[in-house]
């Protein structure tokens, strides 16, 4: 596989990229290179999502590659594999979720291959020839992983060659028989829980069938008890006709009282009306009667109000006459010369003054004589308006009832009338039960009152319920036994064919054990990592090795070691020192010769994965990923382990191309293309520049 072209849309921090600008992307080594946090491993990111979604950037989730700010993103690759070009487009927005189309490109036309997650899943791997979890451990070298080989134990060495060229396969055969294991054990334990011994089947069997005599002979005397109450049932009345003659029982009574209120209202209204019949005529000729006096009254009434504000103006008039009077006298009094008249203004004399002063006290005293004789006269008619004002109330009274009396004596005809139909309906109730009244019943079933013989009856219909439901249930008891009795019956056979399925369990489990323990296990270390991997793993590490270091390590040696407890084998990573004639262990080597050869070791593994088939039964069909991508494997190297390893990558022939992702300055680089990853505010941006070899 060759990654040829990328397009990214609100991609993590790129807003809108294609990469490159025009065609394709070259062969060979290709540098991406920027400043921490401008997003080279984005790019990277990016590939591995379009190819395989969300399960290959595990830990993010699809609404963390959604750029800030943007709400979907998308990624088209256009890659090219064995001579044909792909095209995936691949697009995630919360609502819609995730839609994926996948292209092959024919007679330079795009034509659809796949258009749904798992249908694009499973092409991707028929076109690559691997699955994900194998892509992510050949196509990506992680960043830290390269420093995590140089540092790994024996134990980690031998899963990490185990993960990578997918021999998990004897892992997980081992993992399956532990499965089936534990599988046997918990059959054999469902299967031991439900084994019971036959004759201990038999004593229940005993059991039930004690149970069915004792419930059939309850059963008949439960029947027979149940024809001796309906017998008894059959002989009191009915309890619909005993509840229907009490509630009209009741009935009559209510409505005789409330005939006997009704009368005594209607001889209340006649003696307030002053009438000894109630008679239409003679109420309707007291009605007309009781009118004209109310008329008659309110007329003397209106009389006497009028007089009542006639005097009242007046004694207004006396007293306001009377204060004018007193002013005026006091004002000739104040003054001892001559003064002037307070009416006409007038001058007058001393004599004139004082006679003026007197006939002012004669009109005062006038005035004062007829104010007693006027209050005499008011007080007359208020007594004679509170006279007719209880009069009036009296005849209202007298009229109320007059009209209530016509009302009263259609309600005791209505009232009459109903307790007539009651006691008739009553009687006739009555007379059905065979008697001629409630006392004749009553004596013919020998108790005092009808709520007694209510409580007979319904006493005996719940006896006759309750023996009913106990009759059902031993009937229902009795036939569940006598089922059960079959079933324990049927189990007797079947227990003898648990006991052999245990017997065979047992047998099945102790041979999966043998199985685990002595022949996976010792395959898995004995024969596919020792006798397979290692050897094709040496061949194609030790020329990366003795180029990465300038020639000072000519070899890599990888060292089975014993296994501990149940880790099974594991290897140690063994270095040829031309320099200084010796083997040596990676924990001999200083920081940066460690991280050389690691990388050198783990590329010989990528590279291997196109042809090696570590077991016969590995797929035929080689891995079609003929690329690598690596992520800061530069980290722990000094200048010139740097420039060595690039200038390596460069010749490299084994891989149609090889991205190379770095933070690092790398010199003599000229004439390899390089991407460089830059931000701009909150956006990065991606260029592909192909420096010439001038």
């Amino acid at each position: 596989m060759k990654i040829l072209r990328l397009e990214l849309k609100n991609f993590k921090p790129f807003r809108d990229l294609v990469l490159p600008d025009t065609g394709y992307l070259p062969n060979g080594l290709i540098i991406i290179k920027g400043a921490n946090s401008t997003g080279k491993s984005s790019i990277v990111e990016a590939i591995l999502w379009a190819l395989w979604g969300s399960d290959a950037v595990k830990p993010l989730t699809n609404d963390e590659l959604v750029r800030f700010n943007s709400v979907s993103t998308q990624v088209i690759l256009i890659f090219e594999v064995a001579g044909t070009e792909y095209k995936i487009d691949r697009t995630y927005d919360p609502a819609n979720k995730t839609e994926v189309v996948l292209y092959s490109k024919t007679n330079e036309t795009w034509k659809r291959i796949a258009d749904k997650s798992q249908s694009v899943g499973r092409k991707i791997q028929e076109i690559l020839h691997l699955s994900l979890k194998q892509a992510l451990n050949t196509l990506l070298v992680r960043q830290g992983e390269v420093a995590l080989i140089a540092h790994a134990t024996p134990s980690v060495l031998r899963d990490l060659l185990i993960k990578i060229y997918n021999i998990e396969l004897m892992g997980e055969m081992k993992d399956h028989l532990q499965h089936l294991e534990s599988d046997l054990t918990t059959r054999k334990g469902i299967l031991d829980r439900d084994y019971e011994k036959p004759e201990n089947i038999q004593k229940r069997i005993v059991e039930r069938t004690e149970r069915i005599q004792e419930y059939t002979d309850n059963l008949d005397i439960a029947k027979k008890e149940l024809e001796k109450t309906k017998e008894a049932f059959d002989a009191v009345p009915d309890p619909s006709a005993l509840e229907a003659i009490r509630e009209l029982s009741s009935d009559v009574e209510k409505r005789a009282i409330e005939l006997q209120r009704i009368e005594k209202n209607l001889e209340s209204d006649l003696s307030n009306a002053g009438l000894l019949t109630a008679d239409s005529k003679v109420v309707t000729k007291r009605i007309s009667d009781l009118k004209k006096k109310v008329k008659e009254i309110n007329d003397s009434k209106k009389k006497h109000k009028k007089i009542i504000s006639e005097v009242d103006g007046d004694l207004g008039a006396i007293a306001g006459a009377k204060k004018d009077l007193e002013f005026k006298i006091i004002t000739l009094e104040g003054s001892s010369d001559a003064t002037e008249c307070p009416t006409c203004s007038k001058p007058l004399t001393i004599e004139e003054r004082d006679l003026v002063i007197s006939e002012y006290n004669s009109s005062i005293k006038d005035g004062t004589s007829r104010v007693k004789s006027l209050k005499n006269n008011r007080s007359q008619s208020i007594d004679a308006v509170s006279e007719h004002d209880e009069r009036l109330l009296e005849l209202s009274k007298a009229v109320d009832s007059c009209e209530r009396i016509q009302s009263k004596e259609k309600e005791l005809d209505t009232v009459t009338k109903d307790v007539e139909k009651l006691k008739a309906k009553l009687l006739t109730t009555i007379e059905n039960l065979g008697v001629s009244d409630i006392e004749s019943l009553l004596e013919k079933h020998g108790v005092p009152t009808l709520v007694e013989l209510e409580r007979i009856v319904r006493e005996l219909t719940n006896k006759m319920g309750k023996l009913e439901t106990e009759s059902d249930y031993l009937a229902r008891e009795i036939k569940a036994d006598e089922a059960h009795i079959k079933k324990l019956e049927t189990d007797i056979t079947r227990m003898a064919q648990v006991k052999k399925d245990i017997d065979n369990l047992v047998s099945l489990h102790e041979h999966t054990l043998y199985a685990r323990r002595k022949l996976v296990s010792g395959f898995l270390a004995d024969f596919v990592i020792q006798k397979r991997l290692i050897g094709i793993v040496r061949g194609a590490t030790n020329q990366y090795v003795k180029s990465f270091t300038t020639g000072q390590y000519s070899g890599v040696d990888l060292v089975p070691t014993p296994g501990r407890g149940t880790g099974g084998a594991g290897l140690i990573l063994k270095i040829q020192d031309v320099r200084d004639n010796a083997t040596k262990k990676t924990s001999q080597l200083s920081f940066g010769d460690r991280t050389a050869i690691s990388l050198g070791l783990r590329l010989g593994i990528s590279r291997t994965m196109s042809a090696i088939r570590p077991l016969k039964d590995s797929p035929a069909i080689s891995p079609r990923v003929r690329c690598v991508i690596l992520d800061e494997p530069l980290g722990g190297l000094d200048k010139d382990r740097r420039t060595s390893v690039v200038r390596n990558l460069m010749n490299d022939q084994s891989f149609e191309q090889i991205l190379l992702i770095t933070h690092t300055d790398v010199q003599q680089w000229e004439g390899i293309p390089v991407i460089e990853v830059s931000k701009q505010g909150s956006s990065s941006t991606a260029t592909l520049v192909i420096a010439s070899d001038d």
